[in-house]
């Protein structure tokens, strides 16, 4: 089921950013008076085609579903009647290929802005920033922050979410900057100075994923006091053997009584292949023990004990638990302002990542492909409308940016070219031209090796 979402994810993201960029080429070459030929999403085989308009346009859908292209009249690809020279690709001037060429990425930014301005009036749910419990030496616990703690503010920038303080944190790490951060203790506004020095967001290795900002700075969120549910019993497992049912919670492990789920946890972790009472109890309240050995499975590098369930934290205060959610709507004014301002901060973000890679200060674990696209595509879906439009105008703005690189092939690639026209006076020679093109395809061939490898080791981390 998890692989079919996340392929209707991947599908209904790659079909509304491939047709919206296509498009951006289409319109604009027939505003300008050349003839579109081919308006096709996805390529190889045709799935599907039809002939439309004075033109006979055709419009097609091919079954390798990971682009598209839109074909003009063009006399470098055949003969072209002489009373249609006119309406042909090359025969235009300079500009105007400029701006048919450059239509693609700049749908894909008006299209990233229109997907966060329908976010933002939709709404945003997010996790207040409230600490827990933080690990001795770790930078928030350096820097006098307390479980309980709210965080209000990084820098002039005000937080609202848990979302917004790792953005923040990432572009601090990456400028390896110390920022006041402010937050809410017992009713009081303090503040404090964080060092992020050595957070390093973009470390790790090619096929290594990096470790989570929020871990790196020993974030552990704060969570209500509750009693451990049994959602799920696996087939199989230590737990199906001792009879343990859905539905069951957990109140007791050899007669000691936890606060919190995740200390129940690590004590099963640290008991793999010892004999463990629990005590069970039922809807109804009634309650019984029952023996069971917790298996021991490789985690990390480290041998765990699993019980294999699915436990759900059933909160005792249900209010404090629904009190670290918080959903934010905003008018369409506002939503456009913010929508402009996450565009930004996000365009600012992949610049400087695609700079500290060119300068080896960042890892080529960071780079994402098809597979990664696909994985958080379906996550998004089931998560709701406003956390799939993020994720849209996300991979939207980063197809826009991606496009504009200086390589051949891509929109970027043509843009060079006419720049390098314009300045000689003259389109540079085809051995030239020949030579960047191959360069280009090593690189492209290079980047979706790297991509495809990351992802793969991803899925299997």
């Amino acid at each position: 089921m998890d692989v079919l979402i996340s392929l209707l994810g991947f599908l209904i993201t790659i079909g509304i950013l491939v047709a919206f960029h296509e498009y951006g080429h289409f319109w604009v070459a027939r505003k300008l008076g050349v003839r579109v030929l081919t308006y096709s999403l996805g390529f190889g085989k045709t799935l599907f085609s039809t002939h439309r308009g004075p033109d006979r346009i055709e419009y097609r859908v091919g079954a390798l579903p990971l682009g598209g292209y839109v074909r003009m009249l063009d006399e470098r690809e055949g003969e072209v009647d002489p009373a249609e020279v006119h309406r042909a690709f090359n025969r235009q001037p300079l500009h105007r290929r400029a701006m048919i060429v450059a239509a693609g990425p700049a749908a894909n930014i008006v299209l990233a802005l229109f997907f966060w301005w329908l976010m933002f009036m939709v709404g945003t749910q997010g996790i207040v920033p409230k600490l827990g419990d933080l690990e001795p030496g770790t930078p928030l616990a350096e820097a006098g922050l307390q479980s309980g703690d709210v965080i209000t503010s990084v820098g002039p920038h005000a937080v609202e979410t848990l979302t917004e303080f790792q953005l923040r944190m990432i572009n601090g790490g990456i400028e390896r900057q110390t920022l006041p951060v402010g937050f809410e203790r017992d009713g009081r506004l303090l503040s404090t100075e964080l060092d992020l020095s050595e957070l390093d967001p973009l470390g790790g290795s090619i096929g290594k994923p990096t470790t989570d900002v929020l871990s790196k700075l020993g974030l552990a969120l704060w969570q209500p006091p509750g009693v451990a549910e049994i959602a799920a019993v696996q087939e199989g497992s230590a737990a199906a053997a001792a009879g343990l049912e859905a539905g069951e919670r957990i109140v007791a492990l050899d007669g000691r009584e936890y606060r919190y789920p995740r200390e129940l946890i690590g004590w099963i972790g640290e008991r793999a292949g010892e004999s463990l009472r629990l005590t069970l109890e039922n809807e109804d309240g009634q309650q019984r023990e029952v023996d069971v050995i917790p298996r021991p499975v490789e985690v990390d590098g480290e041998e765990v004990g699993r019980l294999g369930v699915s436990l759900a934290s059933r909160p005792h205060d249900p209010e404090a638990a629904r009190a670290m959610f918080r959903i934010d709507r905003a008018g369409p004014i506002d939503a456009f302002g913010r929508s402009l301002e996450r565009s930004w901060e996000m365009t600012a973000l992949t610049f400087q990542v695609f700079y500290r890679l060119l300068r080896g200060e960042a890892s080529l674990a960071n780079l994402s492909g098809p597979v990664a696209i696909a994985e958080y595509a379906g996550k998004s879906l089931v998560l709701g409308l406003s956390t799939f439009l993020g994720f849209l105008a996300l991979v939207s703005l980063s197809l826009a940016i991606l496009n504009l690189l200086p390589i051949p092939m891509l929109d970027g690639g043509h843009l060079l070219l006419y720049l390098i026209e314009a300045v000689k006076g003259r389109p540079p020679g085809p051995g030239f031209e020949e030579i960047y093109t191959r360069i280009g395809i090593m690189l492209l061939a290079a980047l979706m090796i790297v991509v495809f490898y990351n992802d793969i080791a991803r899925l299997m981390h």
